[in-house]
């Protein structure tokens, strides 16, 4: 779940951000891998992850991402932080079939902030982690490596800072998942 504390970030500063697709390290195999796995169109199980930290339109873009994902009849795994992830529970929500979506907690329900408590009150499949002992930003790297554990396909919104989320695509990308990171910055 979540990210790095990115204390000089104001989402509602005027300016632009641009998503852009990281691209590094793609073989030619990798490449017919993501290709021939849009072309089969089978449900997939889907991780999405991202940063606390983003504007309005990207909410937006995640929310219409996660329900597209759901309409289609693919499983959506996220965590429970505000941003990135109220967005795509939003999206799945508005998809209509509570059994497509999953929320992984890092701590518990009473630990999660009074807007996300609020929306997952309409979800059926919420696990709660239990590690309110642990740092947050440790215990959401164990919750992410849950996330990775049950899907074949990880989505990450990111800033090129979130060093939370830079591990866990690294460790997506050593389970052999199909990786994408789009970068908000």
């Amino acid at each position: 779940s979540g990210d790095d504390d990115l204390s000089s970030y104001d989402p509602t500063a005027s300016g632009s951000s641009t998503a852009t697709l990281q691209r590094e390290d793609m073989s030619i195999e990798e490449i017919l891998r993501q290709l021939e796995s849009i072309q089969q169109g089978n449900p997939k199980k889907i991780v999405i992850l991202g940063t606390r930290h983003c504007t309005f339109l990207h909410q937006q873009i995640v929310e219409l991402l996660s329900y597209a994902l759901v309409l289609s009849g693919n499983h959506v795994y996220t965590s429970g932080a505000v941003g990135t992830h109220t967005a795509v529970i939003r999206g799945a929500l508005r998809a209509e079939d509570q059994s497509l979506l999953t929320v992984i907690l890092p701590q518990t329900l009473r630990q999660q902030p009074l807007e996300t408590r609020t929306l997952l009150e309409s979800v059926e499949q919420v696990v709660e982690l239990g590690h309110n002992d642990l740092p947050l930003s440790y215990a959401s790297r164990l919750c992410n490596s849950e996330l990775l554990g049950m899907a074949e396909q990880l989505i990450v919104f990111a800033f090129h800072d979130s060093n939370t989320l830079k591990e866990t695509v690294e460790e997506g990308k050593a389970r052999g998942m199909l990786v994408t990171v789009l970068y908000l910055d």
